[in-house]
């Protein structure tokens, strides 16, 4: 869990188009128009950290 704040955080909105809709109420049952991602959540997937063996 993040120790930022709520209010401290910027969101990025990914908006879907109907076919990623459909997608997504297929996987999950549920309805979303958008995704909605913290920046660090963002950077988390496009840059992910690697466990490095010492």
């Amino acid at each position: 869990m993040s120790t930022e704040s709520k209010k401290d955080k910027n969101f990025l909105r990914i908006e879907l188009t109907p076919a990623q809709q459909e997608q997504v109420m297929n996987e999950t049952g549920k309805a979303a128009d958008a995704i909605e991602l913290t920046t660090s959540e963002l950077e988390e997937r496009v840059a992910p950290r690697r466990m490095i063996d010492a």
